[in-house]
Formats: C-alpha cells, structure tokens, sequence
C-alpha cells in the first residue's frame, strides 16, 4: 500500500522546499520541489539543483524540470572551470541544444538561467527530485584565484559564514553573491580579520548558486547531509 507523507525534517529544509514521499511505508524517499522565478525582460538568475534525478544516477540538465520548464528564448549559461568563460546555449522551439540538453548539473555546481529578454511576466519554474540521502557530498574548487560555481548540495538554505566554505577559505579569497533585484555581483573578500559582515551573515537559500575564488591551492567543500531524513 502506498500514501502520500508529508515530511518536515526539523526544521532542516528550506521553507521554499517541499519534501514528500509516493513511495512505500518504509521507503526512504522522499521528492522535493524548489521554486525559481525567472524574472521578465530576460534577467539573470544563478541557481543550482540539489535534488537528485528520480530516473538516473546523474542529473543531466535537459531531463530536469527546470529545463523543461523554462520557455522557448531561455538562456543557460554553465561556468567551465578549466577554460574560466561560459558555455552557453538557448532553448529554441525544438527545444534546448544538445550541449546543453545533455550537460550533466554535478552536486554543489551553480550555473545562470535567464527567460526570453521579450517577457513582460515573471515565469516560475521548478526544480523538481529526490532529496539527497548521501552522507556527505564534496564540490571541487579550483583554487589559485580562478572562478569556481558553488552551491549547497543540499536542499538547504545556509548561512554562509557558518559554513566550513567560508571557515576554510584562504585568506584573500573572494565570494560572489548575485543580486538578481539589481542584476549585479555583490562581492567580499576575506581579510586576516575574516570575512564582512554583509558576506559573513548573507542566508544562501536553496537551490541558490554562486562564485568563490579561492587564493589557495585547489580544494574541496565537503558538506555532511544536514538533516537525519531520510535514512535507511
């Protein structure tokens, strides 16, 4: 027999997030939905997906609710670490590139999503998966001052200078929060003093992406799952 639970796990998930569960009594799945608003007139967002697919073992972006959702004239913009520029690509009535379609979105990668520059209404779009039940999950940061996406992995909104990101970040380092009312960076550096105040204290909600530029060697942000569900 199969219902339908409800879940509010402590608190731990971001009131935008809507975890809930089809599967049997006993399952530990459970699907959440984030909501994204893609603003008119072709304004930029920078999000990320940390939901995982309920179909695959990878999340590859053309197969994602936010791809699908996204209208015709949309623009995604991924950030290549190695190259340090934009691979970009629109979505055209026959649908999204096959660079794009098959981009897969890893754990912890932000990336820029604008709607058609024509819009005269905001669009809400969703991310839609299975809340992750890894005991941890690692993002890649490329160190030495070269720009690297960051999100939380995790359904989860933080704050960021709570986070051991923000903790272990080189002095010198520098974050880059969007401004999507302003469509502009909002930019700090971290000092021998630590972080400012506007940085230290800016709440990275779900689903929420941005840059860090590392001063030190190449590293990792290893973030522990912050909620106890689900579990085996």
């Amino acid at each position: 027999m199969k219902k339908t639970l409800w879940i509010a796990i402590a608190g731990a998930l971001a009131a935008s997030v809507i975890a809930a569960s089809a599967q049997e009594v006993l399952s530990a799945n459970a699907v959440g939905y984030i909501k994204k608003t893609l603003p008119a007139n072709g304004k930029f967002i920078m999000v990320s997906i940390p939901l995982n697919s309920m179909t695959e073992t990878e999340t590859v972006f053309g197969r994602t609710s936010l791809a699908q959702e996204a209208p015709v004239n949309s623009v995604v913009y991924f950030w290549n670490t190695g190259l340090q520029q934009w691979d970009l690509g629109n979505k055209t009535s026959k649908g999204w590139g096959s660079v794009q379609s098959n981009k897969v979105v890893l754990p912890g990668e932000g990336f820029f999503l604008k709607g058609a520059p024509t819009a005269v209404e905001n669009v809400d779009v969703t991310i839609t998966g299975e809340v992750p039940d890894n005991n941890s999950l690692a993002r890649a940061i490329p160190g030495s001052m070269a720009f690297g996406t960051v999100a939380n992995p995790y359904p989860v909104d933080f704050k960021f200078g709570e986070s051991d990101l923000a903790n272990n970040a080189s002095v010198n380092s520098v974050v880059y929060f969007w401004d999507e009312a302003n469509q502009q960076w909002a930019l700090g550096n971290k000092t021998s003093k630590g972080w400012g105040s506007v940085q230290s204290n800016r709440v990275v909600l779900a689903g929420e992406g941005f840059f860090l530029k590392e001063a030190g060697t190449v590293t990792t942000w290893t973030n522990v799952r912050p909620y106890t569900w689900p579990h085996e």
